[in-house]
C-alpha cells in the first residue's frame, strides 16, 4: 500500500493546486465584475472633456495655419526687400566709381587752372570745362547720396521684417509646444 499512499499524496496535491487556481481565477473575475457601470454624469463629463480637447486642438490648428500663412507672407516681403537692395548695390558701386573718377578729373583741372599748367584744354575753355565737371560731380554725389539712403532704408526695413519673422516663428514654436 505504500505505492497507494504516494498516489494519494500526488492526487491531493493536484486537487489543492487546482483549487487554488480556480479560486484565483474567481477572485480576478469577481474584481472585474464589481466595477460599476458608468453613470450618465460620468458619460456627460467625459463628453465635455472630449469637446474641450477638440476645441483646443481645432483652435490650435487654426492658429498654426494662420501663423504659417503669416510666416510665408513675411518670407515673401523679406525676399522682395532683399531683391530691391540687391538691385541698388551695383548702381551704388557704379555711382561711387563715377564720383571717384569725376573727383580726380575736377582736381586735375583745378590744379591746371590754379597753377597754369599746360593742358589739352585751351586756357579759355578751362574755366567752363571745370565748372561743367563740378556740376556733373555734384549730380553724381546727389545720385550716390540717394542710392545710399535707399540702401540704408532697405537694410532697416529688412531688419524690421526679419524681427517680425522671428517673432512669428517664435509664436509658431510656442504653439507647437502647446499642442504636444
Amino acid at each position: 500500500m505504500a505505492g497507494g499512499n504516494g498516489r494519494e499524496v500526488v492526487m491531493r496535491t493536484s486537487v489543492i493546486a487546482l483549487t487554488v487556481v480556480v479560486l484565483a481565477g474567481a477572485v480576478a473575475v469577481s474584481g472585474r465584475a464589481q466595477r460599476q457601470p458608468a453613470s450618465l454624469d460620468d458619460i456627460v463629463n467625459e463628453l465635455r472633456a472630449l469637446r474641450t480637447e477638440l476645441r483646443q486642438t481645432t483652435g490650435g490648428s487654426t492658429r498654426m495655419q494662420l501663423l504659417i500663412a503669416r510666416l510665408a507672407a513675411q518670407d515673401q516681403r523679406i525676399g522682395i526687400l532683399v531683391n530691391q537692395r540687391a538691385n541698388i548695390t551695383p548702381r551704388l558701386i557704379e555711382a561711387a566709381r563715377q564720383r571717384a573718377d569725376m573727383e580726380y578729373q575736377v582736381k586735375r583741372l583745378d590744379d591746371m587752372n590754379t597753377r597754369h599748367i599746360p593742358s589739352e584744354v585751351a586756357p579759355a575753355d578751362l574755366e567752363p570745362t571745370l565748372e561743367a565737371f563740378k556740376n556733373r560731380l555734384a549730380h553724381i554725389r546727389d545720385v550716390e547720396r540717394e542710392l545710399r539712403a535707399q540702401d540704408e532704408q532697405l537694410a532697416s526695413q529688412i531688419a524690421a521684417e526679419q524681427n517680425r519673422w522671428s517673432d512669428l516663428n517664435g509664436q509658431l514654436a510656442a504653439l507647437e509646444r502647446d499642442l504636444k
